[in-house]
């Protein structure tokens, strides 16, 4: 047993215990105590030292916890250690966090599908106007819970990306090069800056299914500006 395995093995009985603990009409404070101490050193070890698609997840999961703890809402709090207290086996390489969707949405159906943002349907969002957080988007870690909770749907989505960004620049190659063959002029590079525009603006159509939509307006200059462009590029290319 690994050291990572023992230390999601701990957190994972640590939230059974605080299941047990509420389900009891004799209420154990010695027990209580010990269980959440160690939770809040589990916090502290996975903040420094855990990867970002793990803090994301489970740092969620115990600060609602301690949230709920706060409240004294015994019912609430036995409700929600029983939907979470599968989660590290995430991170034992046990289960996945698709498999865990029944029993937190279970929790949502309850009190609010507010709980558990991560978890999410694989439905287009389109926001009229781009997140103030939208320059998260561009990290890494951005949508790691996405790709966790849909990981075939998360790569179906990006290949679907990368072909609408390639695209259109493809077709106006092979138009210009091979179909209608044009001279080599700086124009044809003009057009290919057009078609990767237009490129982008489907791009950001297809990333609505990752909630990542970054707003009607640049959907609208992308795939008009660059439309606009590479009609003029043509234009030049054949008169």
């Amino acid at each position: 047993m690994t050291v990572k395995t023992s230390f999601y093995q701990k957190l994972q009985y640590d939230f059974v215990m605080i299941r047990f603990l509420h389900e009891q009409d004799c209420f154990d404070r010695e027990k209580y105590d010990e269980t959440v101490l160690s939770i809040r050193n589990s916090r502290k070890k996975i903040d420094m030292y855990s990867p970002p698609e793990e803090k994301k997840v489970l740092l969620y999961c115990i600060d609602m916890l301690f949230e709920f703890l706060n409240e004294g809402d015994r019912e609430k709090i036995y409700d929600y250690a029983e939907a979470i207290h599968n989660v590290p086996e995430i991170y034992m390489q046990t289960r996945n966090l698709y498999s865990l969707r029944a029993e937190l949405k279970c929790f949502q159906n309850k009190y609010g599908k507010h709980y558990f943002p991560f978890v999410r349907e694989v439905k287009p969002s389109f926001t009229p106007k781009a997140p103030k957080n939208k320059w998260e988007y561009f990290y890494a870690a951005s949508d790691v819970d996405f790709k966790i909770l849909h990981p075939t749907a998360y790569k179906l989505l990006c290949c679907i990306g990368a072909a609408v960004l390639l695209l259109p620049q493809i077709i106006y190659l092979v138009y210009c090069m091979f179909i209608n063959p044009a001279p080599d002029e700086w124009t044809l590079i003009l057009g290919c800056a057009g078609a990767f525009i237009i490129g982008i603006g489907l791009f950001n159509i297809v990333a609505a299914w990752i909630h990542q939509y970054l707003g009607h307006l640049l959907t609208a200059v992308c795939l008009i500006g660059g439309g606009v462009i590479t009609v003029i590029s043509m234009y030049l290319l054949y008169t």
